[in-house]
């Protein structure tokens, strides 16, 4: 017998009527629809059913930080404040308030000061209750709350007091992400697995579609990464140094577009659990660590900072926003469109100002244009990406109708 998940193109509920044992199953809905976790015989060959879209074995997903990559210098660290200067994130300019955002990771000790003002929820999928026996997800909220004090977070928790986890406990979380589409804005995801998984990159794609506004850390081996960060529709981000030169470890995919976007992820200090050892101690509670995990929830806060001034803004349009506005990294291709520019992102929504992506020339067969009253601009945004087929409602703004559109998918149009 050998335990797999079997991804499928239809409700999973069959799967009891196979020659197999159903130890979970996992329902996401339009797009990708479900999956299950069984233990089968090992001359079973699942593919036989059309209703099968794939079967893999479980793989190993591990918080994306390195140890080995921390400098040894007390006065080398990488503060928010640094942050802020590098990636040009004002203070005062949009605080999250009205965002949510989901960090999905190791959990959260909500006694760290950073989180004195923060109204934080905790969903666990591992089974081992509230908290962070790891360290990992408090220093990566500790990021996001110190960027978007005012958003609200969620903390998914899918690593338990061991620091790793399992695709089939991930795929427990992607189901909750599903079925809550609609009750938070943003996910950041610092983690990932040692290898792509098509079917994985599939649910994470499902949930961009849906409009979810998603950012991946892309990895810490220097060369190519696994998924979640190798899904067409991630927003991944690389991590450079304090000076803006780029990390040696930050993973790199370049027929997969990954990372899109770069921000601070060498010596950061970050906010420590209680009683966990994640980094080098400073001073208070405190400590200081390295990987592409802490460059992500920096992003993760700026996408919730943007949205508390633009509203609406679909993933497609954060994703160009923060591609068109980077600044590169001179001579070096592992930068993605490079360093993280929030109030050129800003600045980009605003102004309606995002050019057609390559590839997507008006006209092509295939792509479509959709015009959009964003922020009281109208904002065009081109390439099939930009809405997922559905229904959707459609309303004109009176002062200047025709090109000037909304379009909102029917099951939001109340909203």
């Amino acid at each position: 017998m050998a335990k797999v998940l079997v991804y499928l193109s239809n409700r999973p509920e069959f799967l009891y009527r196979q020659d197999c044992t159903v130890l979970e199953t996992y329902c996401f809905g339009d797009g990708v629809e479900a999956a299950a976790y069984v233990d089968v015989p090992d001359d079973a060959d699942l593919l036989d059913d059309a209703r099968v879209v794939g079967v893999e074995e479980p793989m190993t997903v591990e918080p994306l930080y390195e140890p080995a990559f921390v400098s040894e210098e007390p006065d080398d660290v990488a503060t928010i404040e640094d942050v802020r200067r590098l990636h040009r994130v004002p203070a005062g300019e949009g605080t999250g308030a009205g965002v949510t955002v989901v960090v999905m990771d190791s959990g959260i000790d909500a006694s760290h000061p950073v989180f004195d003002d923060v109204t934080i929820r905790e969903v666990d999928v591992t089974g081992d209750g509230s908290g962070d026996a790891v360290g990992h997800g408090t220093a990566v909220a500790g990021q996001v709350a110190l960027l978007a004090p005012e958003a609200d977070i969620v903390s998914l928790r899918i690593f338990g007091g061991e620091g790793q986890t399992a695709t089939n406990v991930v795929l427990r979380a992607y189901e909750w992400l599903h079925a809550n589409v609609g009750r938070y804005d943003v996910v950041n995801m610092s983690w990932g697995g040692r290898r792509r998984s098509p079917n994985l990159d599939r649910v994470h794609d499902a949930l961009v579609e849906k409009g979810v506004r998603d950012v991946v850390a892309a990895g810490n081996t220097g060369e190519r990464s696994g998924s979640p960060a190798t899904a067409d529709r991630a927003f991944s981000v690389g991590a450079c140094t304090v000076d803006g030169r780029m990390a040696e470890f930050s993973s790199y995919n370049p027929e997969g577009d990954n990372p899109d976007v770069t921000a601070i992820g060498k010596d950061n200090r970050l906010a420590q659990a209680t009683g966990t050892a994640l980094g080098t101690d400073l001073p208070g509670r405190w400590v200081k660590a390295s990987g592409t995990s802490f460059a992500s929830p920096e992003v993760a806060g700026m996408v919730a900072k943007l949205l508390s001034l633009c509203g609406e803004t679909p993933p497609v349009t954060v994703m160009r926003a923060f591609e068109a506005s980077a600044r590169d990294i001179p001579d070096q291709p592992r930068d993605g469109a490079g360093l993280a520019d929030y109030r050129g992102a800003l600045e980009a929504v605003r102004s309606g100002s995002l050019e057609v992506g390559e590839g997507s020339e008006e006209g092509e067969e295939g792509d479509r244009a959709v015009v959009a009253r964003l922020g009281g601009r109208t904002l065009a945004v081109f390439d099939g990406e930009a809405i997922p087929e559905g229904e959707y409602a459609v309303e004109y703004d009176d002062a200047d109708r025709g090109w000037s559109v909304r379009f909102l998918p029917v099951e939001r149009a109340d909203r």
